[in-house]
């Protein structure tokens, strides 16, 4: 197995651990057991149990970002409208979170409890969420999509909120042995957008 492969294979027998059995009861003994693989061989790729679950969500955030780009995914900002900008950014979230449970169970339920550096980890996935929504909603403004007696940041804080917790619903609490197809995902996103879309757009949006 390459150097790149054997890393892969211990963060993911380690994610799996720590959604299962939680940070506290998952030990460096669990995940070299999981993995089959020599202590030693952690500990070239990793300091210390706090440094692979650092990886796990650091490397889950990188991906994420990309995942909702509009420039990766060749969406026009100029003709998209207020709703499907929107839209994009609920449903790559949903899609994202809904590849894999264990990741997603890891990101949005165990934030309390750990040690500090860890739990600012978990901390830093939410806020940049949130700062991403904020950022749209200000955009919204400036393009006067968005009234401007919205208060951005306390909007900002419940889309989050609301987003992770269907998130955590979904694929966590209510996950298929065979996952959600593409358009049960689409549907859920479509719902959230409707609940929400009237009090935040103007009027003006129809689409």
């Amino acid at each position: 197995m390459k150097a790149d492969e054997r890393k892969e294979a211990i963060l993911k027998c380690a994610t799996r651990l720590f959604s299962t059995q939680g940070y506290y009861q998952t030990h460096i003994s669990d995940i070299i057991k999981e993995a089959q693989i020599a202590r030693g061989t952690v500990y070239q790729y990793f300091t210390n149990k706090d440094d692979i679950f650092i990886t796990i969500v650091d490397t889950f955030f990188d991906k994420w970002r990309d995942m909702i780009s509009f420039e990766l995914a060749k969406i026009d900002l100029a003709t998209i409208s207020p709703k499907g900008y929107l839209r994009h950014r609920i449903l790559q979230t949903l899609i994202f979170l809904s590849k894999d449970s264990d990741l997603c169970n890891i990101a949005l339920r165990l934030g309390l409890g750990l040690p500090e550096k860890v739990s600012q980890t978990i901390n830093h996935f939410e806020q940049k969420i949130m700062d991403m929504i904020a950022d749209d909603l200000r955009f919204g403004q400036q393009e006067h999509n968005v009234p401007d007696t919205i208060n951005v940041d306390t909007t900002a804080a419940i889309l989050t909120g609301a987003l992770l917790r269907t998130a955590h619903h979904y694929f966590v609490n209510k996950r298929k042995a065979k996952g959600y197809n593409a358009k049960e995902i689409e549907k859920i996103a479509d719902d959230f957008v409707t609940v929400f879309t009237h009090g935040i757009f103007l009027p003006r949006d129809k689409n």
